[in-house]
Formats: C-alpha cells, sequence, structure tokens
C-alpha cells in the first residue's frame, strides 16, 4: 500500500531538526542553510574545504557558499565537460522572507558584495569574497556562479518574476 504524504507533512518532518531545542532566530537561519545546501547538492560537511558558512553581520548577503567543481577539461570531444559552480545561497527562514523586498534587496547585496561595493564585510565574508573574485577572474564559459534563494515555502510566479 502506497503512503502519501502532503507537502505541509513532509515540510514539518523536514524542519523538526531545524527547530528542535530553543535556536535563535539567527541559529534557525543557519540550521535551514546548512541543512537545505548539504541535502539539496549531497555535500559531506566534514572535511570539505569548499563549503564556506558566513551567515550574521556583514555577510554580504550571503549565508552559505559551495564550490562544486566539474569534471574539468580533458580534452576529448566525445566527453560532456561540466565547469565548476559557486552556488551562493541566501537563506531566508519564517518572518524573515517579506516577499518581491527581500528578493530585490539581498540579491543587490550579493551584486554588491561581488563588485566589491560593500566595504564592511566579516572576515569569513572577505575570505569568500576572495576566492570568487579568484574565480570570476579564472573562469570559462562553462564555469559559473548560481545564486539560491532558500525559502521553507515555495516562491509564488510573481517573486520568481522577480
Amino acid at each position: 500500500m502506497e503512503t502519501q504524504v502532503s507537502f505541509e507533512g513532509f515540510k514539518g518532518e523536514w524542519l523538526s531538526e531545524i527547530t528542535q531545542g530553543q535556536p535563535s532566530t539567527v541559529e534557525l537561519g543557519q540550521r535551514f542553510a546548512r541543512k537545505l545546501l548539504t541535502q539539496w547538492l549531497d555535500i559531506d560537511e566534514e572535511g570539505s574545504d569548499d563549503l564556506v558558512y558566513c551567515d550574521g553581520s556583514g555577510d554580504g548577503g550571503i549565508d552559505v557558499a559551495y564550490l562544486q567543481r566539474g569534471d574539468g577539461d580533458t580534452g576529448e570531444s566525445d566527453v560532456e565537460v561540466t565547469g565548476h559552480a559557486w552556488y551562493l545561497v541566501q537563506s531566508k527562514y519564517g518572518g524573515a522572507f517579506r516577499g518581491t523586498t527581500t528578493l530585490l534587496e539581498e540579491g543587490q547585496k550579493v551584486i554588491d558584495t561581488l563588485d566589491g561595493r560593500r566595504p564592511r564585510l566579516s572576515s569569513l565574508a572577505e575570505g569568500l569574497v576572495e576566492r570568487l573574485t579568484t574565480f570570476r577572474r579564472q573562469a570559462s564559459d562553462r564555469d559559473r556562479i548560481v545564486l539560491v534563494f532558500a525559502t521553507e515555502d515555495p516562491l509564488t510566479d510573481e517573486h520568481k518574476r522577480v
């Protein structure tokens, strides 16, 4: 017999670990971003130098970032070659997501950070920006930077258009 689980049921179960105990709102956001990214991209948190957490004051709009390394260029024409991708995650858990305003403000914050227009960054964010700057300078046409907005509910069509 097949059991069907509603989205709300799945979400409640998935979020239960995040909300366990009495975490602060900052801790909730960090737990949410960590769980989402590690499960979505199947990342082993232990021993990954390509996973950078910088959520908090001075994060430049980037809560967590991950460099997914591609296959590299083998030079063989019959082999599909994938580039490297940086995933920059801006997570908004609970009331932190206010709709299109949040998307626009946080998206602009990330762009300003990458363009060097946000001078007061935390040391973690500064180190990440340095890595991203090097990545952009050395990138091929197969490399990319992906901005991810993470919320616990799906975005509406209006949010997606923004």
